[in-house]
């Protein structure tokens, strides 16, 4: 048995609501776990128990209906990258998911996400940019507060982009 459309399109808008007045991102998986369970326990783990073996909703609702969560908020961020770079949407001759970044018709980089994912920005940016001459490299970085607000946390990160070559590192608090 499988779960209807209309109750599984219900229940992910009302978690991923749940999931925005939470701060989801920010949560550490003991956090999140706590949550998994409550769903579990309350009228979203009985409906879809309906629908599919008991045992199988919590996994069905981490895996399932919240897996694209955080990906899909980033993907929200493409309009302030594209203005903060000064760019139009035609000017991406590439797309790039983990991380999320573009390439852009004059041969420019670009890479976003969490600003504790600093490493793998920089790393997938040094990488899809190799082969490249001296392209433009910028890093954004959302959610930088509360651990990347003061100056020597972020000359860590600008540093360490510098030799890698990331001409602008742009912080989102």
């Amino acid at each position: 048995m499988s779960v209807p459309i209309e109750i599984r399109t219900a229940i992910k808008e009302r978690l991923w609501a749940d999931a925005d007045r939470l701060d989801w991102e920010l949560l550490g998986p003991a956090e999140k776990s706590r949550h998994y369970k409550q769903w579990t326990d309350s009228d979203i783990g009985r409906i879809l128990a309906a629908h599919m073996d008991a045992r199988g909703v919590r996994v069905y609702i981490k895996d399932t209906l919240l897996k694209d969560y955080g990906r899909e908020k980033l993907n929200s961020h493409e309009g302030v990258v594209l203005r903060v770079l000064d760019k139009p949407k035609s000017a991406v001759v590439e797309s790039f998911i983990k991380p999320h970044g573009f390439r852009f018709a004059d041969g420019a980089y670009t890479a976003w996400g969490r600003a504790d994912d600093w490493k793998s920005l920089l790393g997938a940016l040094f990488e899809r940019s190799y082969a490249r001459k001296d392209p433009e490299l910028t890093v954004m970085l959302f959610r930088a507060a509360p651990r990347y607000v003061s100056a020597s946390s972020r000359e860590l990160v600008e540093s360490a982009g510098r030799r890698l070559g990331v001409s602008r590192c742009v912080w989102f608090d």
